[in-house]
């Protein structure tokens, strides 16, 4: 394996921000992770583990260890079984996530189309439970393959063992043990799809000429990817990560409390209890920060929620900014806002 030196991550991120790795490699497989994470225990260093660089914020300061770049390919389509009409889909950690996403529709599996059009890895997608649209990654999830730092051994996880939560799992309380490596999926080929959420109700009560019972997933896929560009902004003109924060989870009394002040404001049950309030909503109607720009950072014109820089920006811009905002929703709501983006020193 190659280990370079003194590597620019602002090159890996979709923030297009952070300073220097002192060390750096790509592994293609368990064999060079292992020989990875060995030379950084050689080294004395720290470790992170890099899949599409689209949720973190790296420091101006870069990272003073090792910067670890899954590569790690693949997929495949494994046993079917016939009474369920499931079938074990599997892909590597390095994997991109929409290019997995797009692969399964073609090949007659559905379920992951309302995750379309998210950016980063197939690896990253546990450790974040990612989710849109009415659906989260943990939903279709049967195993997850991953290298133990601890015991240096390779392990299978199984969905509960992960303890998928709203943006959450057990991958993100023991950072720095488990490396993903490969994930296994079990998805449907059944052609039922979900457009319960209201953005997808919407869009396909527009299109007069189909039912749903016509809707297919892969129109579903073209739907969440049109809804998606039109919030969001353009990754080659901006610097983004795209959703910056949680939508925050409260009480039923406290949702109570705000809604007497803030009439409008929408909530939906979340299925572990508690009210989700969409903070693009607080961001923009309760806080009027929607298209607000401070130096090179802002919040996009279409979309609060998203946290966007100028070229040129750097990272203490992007930490002072949004401090500010979770500062403002707390003085108006009461609400401390949790960030979804990784900070990485």
């Amino acid at each position: 394996m190659i280990f370079q030196e003194n590597i620019s991550l602002a090159q890996y991120t979709t923030f297009k921000i952070g300073g220097s790795a002192r060390f750096f490699c790509l592994v293609a497989s368990i064999d060079e992770l292992k020989e990875a994470f060995e030379f950084a225990q050689k080294k004395s260093v720290p470790f992170f583990v890099l899949g599409g660089g689209s949720n973190l914020l790296i420091s101006d300061e870069g990272f003073h260890g090792l910067v670890i770049k899954m590569e790690i390919r693949g997929k495949k389509i494994g046993d079917r079984s016939q009474k369920l009409e499931v079938a074990t889909v599997s892909a590597g950690a390095g994997e991109m996530w929409d290019e997995f996403v797009e692969w399964t529709l073609v090949n007659g599996f559905n379920g992951l189309e309302n995750l379309s059009a998210i950016p980063g890895t197939v690896g990253a997608a546990p450790v974040q439970n990612i989710g849109a649209y009415g659906t989260e990654v943990g939903q279709f999830i049967s195993t997850v393959h991953a290298f133990d730092t601890h015991t240096m051994k390779e392990i299978e996880l199984n969905a509960r063992d992960c303890h998928f939560g709203y943006r959450n799992s057990m991958f993100k309380h023991e950072k720095g043990r488990y490396i993903i490596t490969h994930v296994d999926f079990a998805l449907r080929n059944d052609g039922k799809v979900n457009v319960e959420y209201k953005d997808l109700r919407n869009y396909f009560n527009d299109q007069v000429t189909i039912t749903n019972s016509q809707i297919t997933p892969l129109q579903v896929r073209e739907a969440v990817i049109d809804i998606r560009w039109n919030k969001l902004p353009d990754w080659n003109t901006w610097g983004t990560a795209g959703s910056f924060f949680k939508n925050p989870i409260v009480t039923q009394e406290k949702f109570d409390e705000l809604k007497v002040k803030y009439p409008g404001m929408p909530s939906f049950p979340e299925a572990s209890g508690g009210i989700k309030i969409p903070l693009g909503w607080i961001l923009d109607n309760v806080c009027q920060l929607k298209g607000v720009m401070t130096g090179g950072v802002g919040t996009y014109e279409k979309q609060a929620l998203v946290i966007i820089t100028k070229p040129g920006a750097k990272a203490l811009e992007v930490v002072a900014f949004t401090q500010d905002l979770m500062k403002q929703v707390k003085e108006a709501t009461g609400i401390m806002i949790e960030a979804e983006v990784e900070w990485v020193n």
